[in-house]
């Protein structure tokens, strides 16, 4: 027989053995618009597993506290073409999205499989804070840029303030999701002088207006925790930064069942004193690209001890400030931003989460913690 025959012999006998000849069939991919100005959030069924973007002027990533959501941004106006998204979540599905920028986006959020209602549109202004109360406790927030600025009320979980930073043309959102899982969006749009600047959300769900936050301290456990902070020696953590004459440095982290503390200290060694106009503690992206795509989600402040508000020269000052207990999701940093009042000696510090987890026990100095673990090691060795 031929080499030519042998060759086609074997072919016909592959084919035969391989069954049916394969099929390939293309899974549509539905179109999503995407703005600057607006974030988009896709909400799944189920938690999202994988997702994968394929162009760089798309920023997304999975929301910490709420995994079945994604929330997108354009990371620069007027992208051309379009990109892709891939999703694959929990219930094995398997979602498609051609993504395309649009400078005015039909949606700000799809339930995926379910309606989408268009979201009320706000008024927010510069010289009026507005306040959304919900109806549970706030776990996130987003807003589209930074246009205006979001806080949560002081010892308080279910409200939130918002405020205009700058007067603005092109509408922006704000979005948020309460304890349960329940998610609200908003459109904003810049008015001067507001005269709508207080909104109860869910009202027939809400049972109590305000809900405070239980981890709020007394006046007689503030003292006792500023009382054992006090004999505490600092430690060398190498958390420190200095800009034109005015060093900062983190001394201790400390830790207070649902309460952590940062003592920190401003050495002040220029000639001129260091008048401090306001600090701000929020976790943010460790690597920014565009300004507007940043998310920040600030950390309220419960309370403080010694905050100074001068450093005279050549002199030092230590603070404590406390906050509800976190930690720091990966790829994201906590800035400690402290700016000078009429000056240009800011701050803009980046605390990692392994700085975080090494944290002190208040009421425990290291040696009596580490002292205690071991012993409980050993006996849950024994125990076994």
């Amino acid at each position: 027989m031929k080499p030519n025959r042998i060759y086609i012999t074997g072919l016909f006998l592959l084919v035969s053995l391989s069954g049916k000849a394969q099929k390939i069939e293309e899974l549509p991919a539905v179109p999503l618009q995407i703005g600057y100005e607006k974030t988009l959030h896709l909400i799944f069924p189920t938690e999202v597993k994988y997702f994968s973007i394929g162009g760089e002027d798309v920023i997304g990533e999975k929301v910490g506290n709420c995994p079945d959501i994604i929330r997108l941004k354009a990371a620069e106006k007027d992208f051309p073409g379009e990109t892709n998204l891939s999703v694959v979540t929990a219930d094995t599905k398997f979602y498609s999205y051609s993504v395309k920028y649009s400078p005015d986006p039909a949606e700000s959020y799809v339930r995926i499989g379910k309606d989408s209602p268009a979201p009320h549109v706000l008024p927010v202004g510069k010289d009026k804070q507005m306040f959304l109360i919900f109806p549970a406790a706030v776990i996130y927030v987003d807003y589209g840029n930074t246009s205006v600025e979001v806080e949560k009320a002081e010892g308080v979980d279910n409200i939130l303030s918002v405020r205009a930073t700058e007067a603005f043309t092109e509408d922006t959102n704000i979005s948020a999701v309460i304890e349960g899982g329940k998610f609200y969006t908003f459109d904003l749009h810049y008015a001067p002088a507001p005269e709508r600047f207080s909104f109860v959300i869910d009202k027939e769900d809400t049972r109590q207006v305000a809900i405070l936050d239980e981890k709020e301290r007394s006046s007689g456990q503030k003292e006792r925790i500023r009382e054992a902070i006090a004999k505490r020696l600092p430690l060398n953590l190498g958390l420190k930064d200095g800009n034109a004459g005015i060093e900062f440095e983190i001394g201790n982290i400390f830790i207070d069942k649902d309460i952590l503390l940062l003592r920190m200290t401003l050495t002040n060694r220029s000639q001129i004193g260091y008048t401090t106009d306001f600090m701000r503690f929020y976790i943010q992206d460790a690597k920014i690209r565009k300004k507007t795509a940043v998310q920040q989600l600030e950390q309220n402040v419960l309370f403080t001890f010694d905050c100074p508000e001068e450093v005279p020269a050549h002199e030092s000052r230590t603070f404590t400030v406390a906050m509800n207990k976190f930690t720091i999701p990966d790829k994201k940093r906590l800035i400690i931003e402290i700016q000078e009042k009429n000056g240009g000696r800011h701050f803009l510090y980046k605390l990692k989460n392994k700085s975080l987890l090494g944290a002190e026990e208040v009421f425990r100095n290291r040696r009596e913690q580490e002292t205690e673990d071991e012993a409980d090691r050993i006996l849950r060795r024994i125990a076994r």
